[in-house]
């Protein structure tokens, strides 16, 4: 066991090393950053400032350490302090204040008493070589610290060569930590351009696997000077063949002579021209500049610098650890799991395995035409004013305009377009002007005569995302699966389709068939957050603990339902209680006063009227057949987390950083059982804003590991025949005008579009309330989603009533009177 610093920890590279090092289970680990460390707001920290343990000291710690790289006297000071043993490079060398400040590390490491080795950043090729072979400008500053390292006395230095990432031929199907670049071959548009022959070799590593490798290296007893990591050597040809092969179609393959690289005049992929202009901040130079970093690593590759099996003297890793740890990614593998056409998979087609929260709505999803749980549902009203009375449009003049934004939206947002397969999320990507506009004919639909609730009575599962357009009342209908949106995404949604409403994209924008949405799908969650399990089955054993106190209740609260339960009703039921503009000014200044959540008074006011009605019913029975029991005393529900804001902030040169995870399914749930005895109103709701407003990684370290486990647990109960849950379940939507806003003026002064009102809801198959709360310009709205085969519409309107009069109580608000409902 050893302590290693890794400088540059949170960079692309770097915090795959750290995290390949945490996960060996044997060092204590410290991230050298330039910034001050704000464990609280820094999204990007999060995973790695969590409760970590030293195996050294078995101890909490924080691995990231703030790093002056300026005074070589404060990093001995930094290395001394933490007992460094290992420094681990990864600073990207490209100016001159990052060579200066790897030097100084590199005299520190030596000057300090602990620190016995020292790996530099040269995480790609042999450097020390003439331009003939590896025509690359910043090399001097890899040549600059080998010198500093032949000077040290006391150091054991490697140098660690992974080749070629092998994460750009998977892009922009697999999930990595580059950013993307288009190298030889541009599958999404079927091209490729080789240079010379196309018989140049390439030696690639998958980054995770060079990480993984990097910190193995950490145990052979002595260095060699050189290392490698490349999983597989293939020539440019056989990488064209590779891929041609499994998207199952031929490329335009050219060829370009090798002089034109090196003079930076490549023939451009259509990829690289989009990220060009996608990322102005990225490449301030422009093409101009793209083309220059293409051309180099290219040139390098056609003159053999990529080309391993010309290397000699070197450690292969892989071979090294060969049957003592898991076989790297090879070429052929990442190639077939990223292009290939499965069967009704086109070659325009990409797939995308279900993450931890979809895998429930996976297991309850059913075939398209049929009624289901869990289904989507949100309407808006909204209205036109255009600047001048003569460009007043009817309703049916609209339509195109919603029909443009719809699709606008789609260009955006390609997730939106997905299909949820049993296997996976599946995206096809248009190939021409038709299929656009099959796919609006079947999700654009015009609904004359018709409201958002005669839809939503009838709502069905439908193959893909679908929008419809009540034109009689001014309203909008979005359904679909949850798979594809959460509440946030939801509300991000719309918001977005009204943007896009005021600033619509050029015609030819909204017609593009040229694959290049696809760089836009969303990740998965758990590509975003730190799943590994400290151990093996650590993951499984936590969820147990998490659901723990479901299994031991003794007396729960739940809505009385007659037995033997009915089948369920096909027909969707919803109730909306809204509570006028002066109490829910009232409820909100007591929950201010209070230092109370709206979300936690509410959840405590469902808590104690789902207890009363509880109550009643037991009278009753107990007036009807002379036996009954106690309300119950304790309350499980499981509590919904929005996760973006724990995900790594998006790359600060990417265009629109914080609209990264706007849509797709981006929450999680953990359960919570609230006990009501002998507790006040007051008590249990703060108990629940503590339970609401926790930071989950810091409450519990363990907690992304044992998600995946923990809703695979659950999917049992929810797959029966006959579900028998009667406890209402909760979903707060908070402060909608926060996300979507009242009116969006048009771009260019025709007007504007407004939002009147809201409505979300979700279908019930089950005998329990889907209870729904969220406040819209001054008004708290309580939805409750319920199937009438369990309940009348009286019933439910007793609940949305009672749970306004146990909130108003509960907090001493004057002035009763819940309010219209709707």
């Amino acid at each position: 066991m050893a302590v290693v610093a890794v400088a540059g920890g949170l960079g692309d590279l770097g915090r795959l090393i750290a995290e390949a090092l945490f996960e060996a289970g044997k060092f204590e680990v410290y991230i050298m950053s330039r910034k001050a460390v704000d464990n609280n707001n820094n999204n990007n920290n999060k995973n790695f400032n969590s409760g970590h343990i030293s195996p050294l000291t078995g101890k909490h710690y924080q691995p990231i350490i703030q790093t002056d790289y300026s005074s070589e006297d404060a990093l001995i000071e930094q290395l001394t302090g933490k007992h460094v043993k290992v420094v681990i490079s990864a600073l990207i060398m490209d100016s001159d204040s990052a060579s200066d400040a790897q030097l100084r590390l590199i005299r520190a490491a030596d000057q300090s008493p602990c620190v016995k080795r020292f790996i530099p950043s040269e995480f790609n090729v042999e450097y020390d070589v003439s331009d003939d072979v590896l025509p690359y400008p910043e090399k001097k500053f890899h040549l600059a610290a080998r010198q500093e390292l032949g000077k040290t006395a006391t150091l054991e230095f490697a140098y660690i060569y992974p080749g070629m990432f092998m994460d750009y031929f998977g892009m922009p199907r697999i999930a990595t930590s580059l950013r993307p670049l288009c190298f030889f071959i541009d599958p999404v548009n079927g091209q490729a351009v080789l240079p010379g022959d196309g018989e140049a070799m390439m030696s690639m590593t998958l980054t995770t696997d060079a990480a993984r490798y990097i910190a193995m290296a950490l145990d052979l007893d002595k260095w060699p000077r050189i290392m490698t990591t490349a999983a597989s050597t293939i020539s440019l040809n056989e990488l064209v063949r590779l891929v041609e092969k499994h998207a199952g179609r031929h490329f335009r393959v050219r060829y370009q002579p090798v002089e034109k690289l090196l003079n930076h005049e490549p023939i451009d992929l259509p990829t690289n021209l989009d990220i060009a202009n996608q990322f102005p901040e990225r490449f301030p130079g422009g093409l101009g500049q793209l083309r220059a970093l293409i051309a180099d690593l290219e040139a390098g590759v056609a003159l053999g610098a990529f080309d391993f099996g010309k290397l000699g003297g070197h450690l292969d890793l892989v071979e090294a650890f060969e049957g003592h740890a898991p076989a790297p990614k090879r070429i052929e593998e990442l190639i077939e799991e990223t292009w290939r056409v499965d069967a009704g998979h086109g070659p325009n087609t990409y797939s995308q395995p279900y993450g931890f929260q979809e895998v429930l709505y996976n297991a309850i999803s059913v075939p398209p035409g049929s009624p289901g749980l869990f289904l989507i549902c949100s309407a808006v009203t909204f209205s036109h004013t255009p600047s001048s009375p003569s460009g007043r449009l009817s309703s049916y003049e609209l339509a195109p305009l919603l029909r443009n934004a719809w699709l606008q939206l789609r260009q955006q947002y390609p997730t939106l377009a997905a299909e949820n397969r049993a296997e996976g999320k599946v995206y096809t990507s248009p190939s021409s002007h038709a299929e656009l506009e099959r796919w609006l004919a079947t999700t654009f639909i015009i609904t004359p005569g018709k409201t958002y609730v005669d839809l939503w009575k009838t709502m069905v599962k439908t193959k893909h995302m679908t929008m419809y357009f009540c034109p009689d009342k001014g309203q909008l209908c979005l359904q679909g699966e949850h798979h594809t949106l959460d509440g946030r995404g939801i509300l991000n949604f719309w918001d977005r389709f009204f943007k896009a409403l005021a600033s619509p994209a050029k015609p030819q924008e909204l017609m593009r068939t040229d694959g290049s949405e696809v760089s836009r799908l969303p990740p998965r969650s758990d590509d975003l957050l730190d799943t590994a399990e400290r151990k093996a089955g650590r993951g499984e054993e936590h969820a147990l603990e998490i659901l723990a106190p479901l299994v031991t209740m003794h007396a729960p609260i739940s809505m009385p339902v007659a037995r033997p339960l009915l089948r369920c009703s096909r027909q969707n039921m919803a109730l909306e209680l809204r509570v006028g503009a002066r109490t829910t000014q009232r409820i909100m200044a007591a929950c201010k006063a209070q230092r109370l959540s709206v979300t936690a008074a509410w959840h405590t006011a469902v808590v104690f009227a789902t207890q009363a009605i509880q109550a009643k019913g037991n009278a009753l029975e107990l007036a009807r057949r002379g036996r009954s029991g106690e309300a119950g005393t304790q309350f499980a529900a499981f509590g919904n987390f929005d996760l973006r804001r724990y995900f790594p902030a998006a790359p600060e040169d990417e265009s629109l950083p914080d609209d990264a995870y706007a849509l797709g399914n981006h929450h999680g749930v953990l359960p919570y059982v609230v006990n009501t005895e002998g507790k006040s109103f007051s008590q249990v709701a703060q108990e629940l804003g503590g339970f609401y407003q926790r930071d989950l990684p810091k409450a519990d370290p363990e907690v992304w590991s044992a998600l995946g486990p923990m809703i695979q647990m659950m999917v049992p109960e929810f797959t029966k025949p006959q579900l028998e849950e009667t406890t209402p379940a909760l979903s707060s939507l908070g402060v909608v005008d926060k996300f979507i806003a009242s009116s969006y003026a048009d771009a260019e002064g025709r007007g504007s579009w407004q939002v009147k009102d809201v409505w979300f809801g979700d279908t019930v198959t089950g005998p329990w309330l889907e209870h729904f709360m969220w406040a819209w310009q001054g008004q708290l709205s309580l939805n409750t989603c319920y199937n009438p085969a369990y309940y009348t519409r009286d019933e439910v309107d007793e609940f949305n009533q009672l749970v306004v009069g146990k909130m108003l109580d509960g907090l001493g608000a004057v002035g009763r009177g819940p309010g219209s409902k709707i």
